[in-house]
C-alpha cells in the first residue's frame, strides 16, 4: 500500500501546467529537451490611452502569420537543451534571424498563482541575422511564457499580462503550440 501511494505522489507532482499529462514517466526537464517547431497560435494586443483605443490580432500557423488579414511567410524553431542552453531559428517574411542564450523554469510565485517549474526564462545571450548581431553579458530575460501544457511531443505556452503606465494600458494574450521533432 505505501508502494503505491509513493508512486502515485512522484507520478503526480509532475504535473504543473494546467492541461499537462496526469501522468508522465519522463522529467519536466527530460519532456522540454528537445527541438520544437512552432505550429499554430495567436497573440491579442489592446491598448487605451485618453480614451483612444487600437487592437491588433495575429495568428500563427506552422508557415505563416497572419496580422490583421494580411498573411506573412513564417517559421519558428526552438531547440531546448538538457544543459540549460536554447537556440530559436525564426524566419521572418524572408528574413532569418537566430537567438541562443540559457534556459531555466521559474520557480513559484504565490501573488501569480504560478507553480514550481509552470514557467520558462529564455535569458538571451545573442542575437545574430546576417550582417548584424548583438551579444548580451550577464543576465537578460529576453522572453518568459507560462506552460500549459507540456506532453513528450506537445508544448503549448499560454499567457495574458496587462502593462500600466502614465495614461496608458495595453493587454496581451498568447498561445504558441510546438510539436516536437
Amino acid at each position: 500500500m505505501l508502494i503505491v501511494l509513493g508512486v502515485s505522489t512522484t507520478f503526480t507532482g509532475c504535473k504543473k501546467g494546467e492541461n499537462d499529462p496526469f501522468l508522465s514517466l519522463k522529467s519536466r526537464k527530460a519532456r522540454i529537451s528537445g527541438e520544437w517547431t512552432l505550429v499554430s497560435g495567436s497573440e491579442t494586443s489592446t491598448y487605451n490611452s485618453g480614451g483612444l483605443a487600437s487592437s491588433s490580432s495575429t495568428t500563427y500557423t506552422e508557415t505563416s502569420y497572419i496580422v490583421n488579414g494580411t498573411s506573412y511567410p513564417y517559421s519558428e524553431k526552438m531547440t531546448i537543451e538538457k544543459d540549460g542552453t536554447y537556440e530559436i531559428e525564426v524566419i521572418d517574411d524572408g528574413d532569418f534571424y537566430t537567438i541562443t542564450g540559457n534556459w531555466f523554469f521559474a520557480g513559484a510565485i504565490k501573488d501569480l498563482d504560478l507553480k514550481n517549474k509552470e514557467a520558462i526564462v529564455f535569458s538571451t545571450q545573442n542575437y545574430s541575422e546576417p550582417g548584424y548581431s548583438e551579444t548580451y553579458d550577464g543576465f537578460y530575460a529576453g522572453e518568459v511564457y507560462i506552460i500549459d501544457q507540456l506532453k513528450n511531443k506537445e508544448l503549448v505556452f499560454k499567457g495574458e499580462y496587462t502593462t500600466t503606465g502614465s495614461g496608458f494600458t495595453s493587454t496581451n494574450k498568447y498561445e504558441r503550440i510546438f510539436d516536437k521533432k
